[in-house]
């Protein structure tokens, strides 16, 4: 009966071990398998939803930049304010001559605005159509997608479903939802419109977009696969790849058991009896709400297959460890026995007290026991002990002298326990093709070492970290100048022999074999000035903490200067700059932890990007869209890499700046030229040129001179002088009235300026050419 009971027990026991932690495990690992798979899904189908959302907003914005740039128009508000433009539209029949030459400069400006118009209509593939609508004059001007242009009264405009959005906006700008707008053909269109008002009574463009072309080339283009659409603030479909959605609510395709307008976020949800993945990201910009719906049984196809694995494994594992346990029990319980009959004596005497398993387990316990004192006696006989306890000397640990050289004399580490020096050899900069081959190299390395006449005889290296090697051996008296020389001395050697580069780091001395740890931390700390000093140098503790209670000021002079070249496009000015800055760092690294290297690079990184804010620029278009400037900032482990980085940033950044500059001056030059022929009688300088167009004067002053090659003075003279040479000609005013006239309050200073430019006064001009 026991030998039966046990039989069972044992099979039971091998089933219940081998099958129930693997099958737990199995199960477990599917929930979480399965839950990280709708959680990564989840971010991916929101980050490609955001790029969507992205994209519409740009575009949104740069169709509502260029419609302000519109309104703005030189020629747009010619014929917007152009007087009494509703009587020369209302003109018919035979037309009174002293009408004429009004209308045909009405016309002309009409005609200017319709081109204009057009203009606008073509400069972006989804305006479709584009609506000027003139409240005083009672009409709308069209720019059709067709390239047509027709006129109508509001009255019989066949397109109104913008009319009631105008007269209740209060802002410059509405963005109205889709809607279906009716054509000048007897169809419709679904578009997407934007009202921009202009600054003149209820006057206002109206811009519709193409909403279906949108949705193909913007939406649905992000994937074909999954179901994108858009909705309003109020929970309507904006954007949909079937018509038939459009202008529903939301519930005619989700659930009602979540709100997800205005906000972002996953979820994972039945409909139609399917489990859909849904993610919706909100537009702050726009009220809208971006949605994406994904079939969840197509995307988890993959994970699926884990459970038909499971239940595999877990019936082959069944039937296995059943078969295994029956066949190896049966034989098991003669092992038994026999260990029992080996026992024999006291262990039979104890046999009647308790069962075979017990007896046995007793026994093994004493034979185990035994096992481990006598091996723990070989393991300290051992190398690899000896090398162990080498290793613990240069960590932080709790032995008192006394127990360290009870082990010494045990092991026999022949290195004294009294002045001591710990030596750092870093292998950073060496690429080693396999583990095989960085242990070789390690061992060549401690050969040079060991024939080096730059160590004493005592001294032992222990391979402390993955990359470096600890050297601690005996000072016997020596200073510190003394180890700086011999760690040259051995790095000289080192580096021509191997032909690599590697760099020493050196901890303080020390007096007892107790401070070799510190010793240690100090040399590990000293490797780490590397990205002030560089690679292949001796780096001793002592050395760099001579000065380290010195201040250091952040050189924000350089800087100052470094950014005013970089943003007047002076490239090789910036680059001796950014020489200064590196040279004032250098000039203090005695005064520097290393850790304060890196942050005043970050510091001067995050200047340069302010300085791009400030010009209206996007750092992504020059280094790319893809990179991180920062991340690659701090990858830079030495101040050789950080300044080449930097010396790149720069050019691009000055060849950046300066195609930008060239592009946006030539736009501000005109500007200048046109307030300068309007505004030459009133009291206009520099100062006020800059202050109407937001810049600063030098710019403007050195702009101009680029461009035109004269100064700003000298242009506004002779734009005067040509005027008054103009009424002096063909009026009969005085020549003070003609000096105020041209923007001289000062007659004398007038007639100066005019001799200079004419070489003849005022009156003598008058009286020569005057008729």
């Amino acid at each position: 009966m026991f030998r039966r009971t046990f039989f069972i027990k044992l099979i039971m026991t091998t089933v219940l071990i081998a099958v129930i932690p693997n099958l737990l495990s199995d199960v477990l690992a599917y929930k979480k398998v399965s839950q990280t798979f709708e959680e990564e899904t989840g971010k991916s189908k929101l980050q490609y939803l955001n790029q969507t959302r992205n994209a519409i907003e740009i575009v949104l914005k740069r169709i509502k930049e260029n419609s302000n740039q519109l309104v703005l128009n030189q020629s747009f508000q010619e014929f917007e304010q152009f007087p009494n433009g509703r009587y020369y539209e209302a003109l018919q029949g035979e037309l009174k001559v002293e009408d004429l030459q009004a209308l045909n400069a009405y016309l002309s400006s009409k005609k200017n605005s319709f081109l204009t118009i057009n203009l606008f209509r073509m400069s972006n593939e989804f305006v479709d159509s584009v609506y000027y609508y003139d409240h005083n004059k009672n009409l709308v001007i069209t720019s059709e997608y067709d390239g047509s242009n027709r006129q109508f009264a509001m009255d019989d405009f066949y397109d109104k479903g913008w009319y009631p959005a105008l007269l209740a906006a209060q802002e410059d700008a509405v963005f109205m939802d889709t809607r279906i707008a009716k054509q000048y053909q007897p169809k419709e269109k679904n578009v997407l419109t934007i009202i921009f008002k202009t600054r003149k009574d209820d006057n206002a463009i109206i811009i519709n977009l193409d909403a279906q072309l949108i949705h193909q080339q913007m939406i649905s283009k992000v994937n074909d696969q999954d179901d994108i659409f858009v909705v309003s603030t109020e929970g309507k479909v904006l954007f949909h790849s079937q018509l038939a959605s459009m202008h529903q609510p939301i519930s005619h395709l989700l659930p009602n058991d979540r709100e997800i307008v205005g906000k972002s976020g996953a979820f994972v949800a039945k409909i139609s009896s399917q489990r859909k993945l849904i993610t919706h990201s909100a537009s702050s910009l726009l009220g809208w709400t971006f949605i994406n719906t994904s079939d969840m049984e197509a995307l988890s196809k993959g994970t699926a297959s884990i459970k038909q694995t499971i239940f595999l494994s877990a019936v082959i594992l069944i039937v296995i460890s059943l078969t295994l346990a029956y066949l190896s029990s049966r034989s098991l319980y003669k092992p038994i026995s026999r260990l029992k009959a080996m026992i024999g004596g006291e262990s039979e005497r104890k046999m009647e007290q308790e069962d075979e398993i017990g007896t046995i387990g007793h026994f093994m316990q004493s034979a185990l026991f035994e096992r481990d004192y006598y091996k723990e006696r070989l393991n300290e006989s051992l190398p690899v002990h000896r090398e162990q306890f080498k290793s613990s000397l240069i960590r932080r640990h709790n032995w008192t002298l006394e127990e360290i050289e009870s082990k010494k004399a045990y092991l026999s580490v022949d290195i004294a326990s009294e002045h001591l020096v710990v030596w750092a050899l870093s292998l950073d900069d060496r690429e080693i093709s396999s583990v095989t081959s960085e242990q070789l190299f390690k061992i060549r390395m401690l050969d040079v070492a060991a024939n080096s006449a730059a160590l004493p005889q005592k001294w032992y290296a222990i391979e402390a970290e993955k990359n470096i090697i600890a050297i601690v051996m005996n000072s016997d008296g020596m200073d510190r100048q003394q180890v700086f020389l011999l760690g040259q001395q051995l790095l000289d050697e080192i580096n021509q022999q191997l032909q690599t580069q590697c760099t020493i780091g050196i901890g303080g001395l020390c007096p007892t074999i107790l401070d070799v740890p510190q010793a240690y931390e100090d040399a590990l700390e000293a490797l780490e000035y590397r990205i002030l000093y560089g690679d292949g140098f001796v780096i001793s503790i002592d050395d760099i903490r001579i000065d380290n209670k010195s201040g250091f000021h952040y050189p924000k002079q350089q800087e100052d200067q470094l950014l005013a070249h970089l943003k007047t496009a002076r490239t090789e000015e910036a680059l001796r700059m950014f020489d200064a800055f590196i040279s004032e760092i250098n000039a203090h690294k005695n005064k520097l932890h290393y850790n304060q290297i890196q942050p005043l690079f970050v510091q001067l990184l995050t200047a340069i990007i302010h300085a791009y804010n400030q010009l209206g620029a996007d750092m992504r278009n020059v280094i790319g869209s893809e990179t991180d400037p920062y991340r690659e900032l701090l990858e830079q482990d030495t101040m050789d890499k950080i300044g080449r980085w930097f010396q790149r940033l720069i050019r691009l950044t000055t060849a950046y700046i300066e195609q930008e500059t060239n592009a946006k001056g030539n736009q501000h030059i005109t500007k200048i030229m046109e307030m300068i022929e309007r505004d030459y009688g009133q009291d206009i300088s520099l100062n006020t040129v800059a202050e109407q167009l937001h810049l600063n004067p030098a710019y403007i002053s050195r702009l101009f001179k680029q461009i035109t090659g004269q100064p700003f003075v000298d242009v506004l003279k002779k734009v005067r002088i040509e005027k008054s040479r103009e009424l002096l000609v063909h009026s009969d005013m005085k020549i003070g009235e003609i000096g105020k006239q041209v923007g001289y309050s000062n007659s004398y200073y007038f007639i100066k300026v005019f001799k200079e430019m004419k070489g003849l006064t005022p009156g003598e001009y008058k009286k020569m050419y005057g008729s």
